[in-house]
């Protein structure tokens, strides 16, 4: 699903790098921990402001970029000095065992088979490596939804719990890396309301 410009503005603003730089980069640091010398994805890369972040500080070798609006993927362009790539979360374009971690700032939960999305998650991760996600699950939080995106789909939206075993029925283990930010997430409706980081078991 792709966002329209009032989605791309909520997405890609000063405010939200900002979160995404002080606030979300620390919890995944001390959610998953870092991920020297190895290769990761970013879904809903956007204009790319968090692919530098992540490999500075998680210590990756190699971050790829993906989005579905090759709009957002040319403004990417301007800032981003790896891969990026134009494709849909349903159907990653890579091999299976791709990637040491997957990252994830609030993209999936626009997608109305989300669950079809962490299956390509869980396949393009190697043994051992590392889901790291914000959501969005709160009504009051997706209110605005219908109007950021372009053809909005009403979808049933998993419960925090809900997500969190659909993690686990793939082999991706939460269990004690999740932050549940309700406060954070209300007050700034710009961070979202499950945090964590799941670790491929199986």
């Amino acid at each position: 699903m792709r966002l329209n410009a009032l989605g791309r503005a909520s997405m890609n603003n000063p405010a939200r790098l900002a979160l995404q730089r002080r606030l979300m980069a620390r919890w995944f640091e001390r959610l998953g921990g870092s991920v020297p010398g190895g290769a990761g994805l970013e879904i809903g890369c956007g204009r790319g402001a968090a692919l530098g972040m992540l490999r500075e500080r998680l210590g990756l070798r190699r971050v790829v970029g993906l989005d579905l609006d090759p709009r957002m993927l040319r403004l990417a362009r301007r800032r981003a000095d790896g891969p990026l790539v134009l494709a849909d979360a349903l159907r990653l374009p890579f091999a299976d065992g791709s990637f040491d971690a997957v990252f994830d700032f609030g993209a999936i939960h626009f997608v109305a088979s989300w669950e079809s999305a962490l299956d390509e998650v869980r396949r393009v991760l190697r043994a051992g490596g590392r889901y790291y996600f914000e959501w969005v699950t709160g009504r009051f939080l997706r209110a605005f939804y219908p109007f950021a995106t372009r053809g909005f789909e009403t979808m049933r939206v998993p419960t925090p719990d809900a997500l969190l075993a659909a993690l686990e029925r793939r082999g991706l283990d939460p269990s004690g890396r999740v932050l549940r930010p309700r406060l954070a997430a209300a007050a700034t409706w710009l961070v979202g309301d499950v945090v964590g980081v799941a670790r491929v078991t199986g």
